[in-house]
């Protein structure tokens, strides 16, 4: 019960991702499949937001502004090193699915709210991560289609472009990111708010991590959707399905790894490290599942996935171990 109780979200994962594939491709109620894809998730995401963005000091946050090394750091290798690293990858993808959505998991931008839920979990400064989630969220918009753009031209990738919709990406992210964010830090100013939060700052950290697992339950469920109609098998073969998996992984523990040997070399204080660890690594699912539905290519979805997976997993130990470090707690 201790070890349920100290890694409950793991076992979250863990036990969610693969019940929502596995109910996605059951004969389900028509009315329960309904219930579940008209779940919100982007008033989900904004709720995480909101309730991050309420419990952190605004001091931080501008402090995070003033000294925006760590920002900067991150948002340079989720945005422009992670999509470097994954172009000489492309070439051990044989399927042009598999190809196009690697391309599409390194190239969107940092998770909404993910990175900043890990990085208080680790005991780090989430002021940085959550500067660095409306950064790459904010310029997505153009940054994402210029990788894909790279891929179609010298790479044999789909072009994508054409089917992203700009506007509609801008107003969803300022809806969906800054909005929130915003909204949380106006009210914190008021006294008897900002008492309240404070006090109850672990019962709010717990909410958005619950609705994490929610989030990942519907996103899980609508990705085992997309292989009810035919055998996984019959399209991709067990060894190039691996092989994106393994460049997956492969790619979020580099960013992790250039991170923070980076960040320690420019003598980064240690919360902020944690926040770049985070922050400059992950990758938002949502943006990734609207770029692959550009395609037209069903399996440009699985590396997104993968990747999106993978980095609840090592990131949930990654963290607890950081917070077992000396200095686990952020400095006022």
């Amino acid at each position: 019960m201790s070890v349920l109780k100290r890694h409950w979200f793991l076992f979250g994962l863990l036990v969610s991702i693969p019940a929502a594939a596995s109910l996605a491709q059951a004969d389900l109620p028509q009315s329960v499949v309904d219930g579940i894809l008209s779940v919100p998730t982007s008033y989900c995401t904004a709720s995480i937001l909101f309730l991050m963005a309420v419990t952190l000091d605004s001091g931080r946050l501008l402090n995070s502004v003033r000294r925006p090394m760590p920002a900067v750091l991150s948002c340079g290798v989720n945005q422009i090193v992670l999509p470097l690293l994954c172009l000489p990858l492309l070439a051990f993808q044989k399927s042009a699915d598999l190809k196009v959505g690697l391309l599409i998991a390194a190239s969107v931008p940092s998770t909404m709210a993910a990175a900043s839920v890990w990085t208080r979990r680790a005991g780090g400064n989430d002021a940085v991560s959550l500067l660095v989630t409306l950064l790459t969220n904010g310029l997505c918009f153009v940054v994402t289609p210029i990788w894909m753009t790279v891929g179609s031209r010298w790479f044999a990738t789909t072009d994508t472009s054409a089917g992203l919709g700009f506007q509609d990406m801008v107003v969803r992210l300022t809806l969906a990111a800054l909005v929130p964010a915003v909204i949380g830090q106006v009210l914190r100013g008021s006294v008897p708010v900002r008492s309240f939060v404070d006090r109850n700052k672990p019962t709010f950290s717990t909410v958005a991590q619950l609705i994490i697992l929610l989030l990942v339950f519907v996103s899980s469920f609508k990705g085992g959707q997309h292989f009810t109609s035919g055998s996984m098998a019959d399209n991709l073969r067990h060894a190039e399905f691996a092989t994106v998996w393994a460049c997956c992984i492969g790619l979020h523990l580099a960013a992790m790894l250039i991170l923070w040997t980076t960040s320690g070399t420019l003598k980064i204080a240690e919360e902020d490290r944690r926040a770049c660890v985070f922050a400059g690594s992950q990758k938002t699912l949502p943006i990734g599942i609207l770029v692959s539905q550009a395609t037209g290519l069903p399996f440009s979805l699985l590396p997104i996935l993968m990747y999106h997976a993978s980095q609840l997993f090592i990131d949930t130990w990654v963290a607890d171990r950081l917070k077992l470090r000396p200095d686990s707690q952020p400095k006022a």
